[in-house]
């Protein structure tokens, strides 16, 4: 096992679209759902539950963990990332379009339907926008 290269990791996120979002309720307990990604600038976007309870600990404590792993067929090959953010949900209508346009792109999918949903209603914002702050990974090859 080696520590990842930055250009390594980059490469990995780049060439991913699965990350596990790790966050912590307010009374220490840890929890995780994955969730297809976008990148948004620097940042990771995600359109998750607004009203799950990745969104209710984030309103706690907004630290969290992407990881982000993968492997080939045969388990000969594999690599971590950890990457360690702030979550944010969006709430502007303008970054909450952008975000379901990004998100079609890598969907393959035309998302304008549903991203009207959320931007023209009192609908709480499913965007997660995650700034990362320090990122490492490892690898076996």
């Amino acid at each position: 096992m080696r520590i990842m290269k930055d250009n390594e990791i980059k490469d990995m996120i780049h060439n991913s679209n699965w990350a596990t979002i790790c966050t912590v309720s307010p009374s220490g307990i840890p929890y995780a759902v994955e969730a297809t990604y976008f990148i948004d600038g620097e940042s990771l976007g995600f359109m998750i539950n607004p009203r799950g309870q990745t969104m209710r600990n984030l309103t706690q404590k907004s630290n969290l963990l992407l990881k982000i792993t993968q492997t080939n067929e045969n388990l000969s090959k594999w690599a971590g990332v950890s990457l360690f953010g702030i979550g944010k949900n969006i709430t502007d209508p303008d970054e909450i379009q952008k975000g379901w346009n990004l998100l079609g792109k890598v969907m393959n999918t035309d998302y304008t339907q549903v991203a009207k949903k959320f931007i023209n209603s009192n609908r709480p914002s499913p965007y997660l926008r995650c700034e990362i702050i320090q990122q490492t990974g490892r690898c076996n090859s």
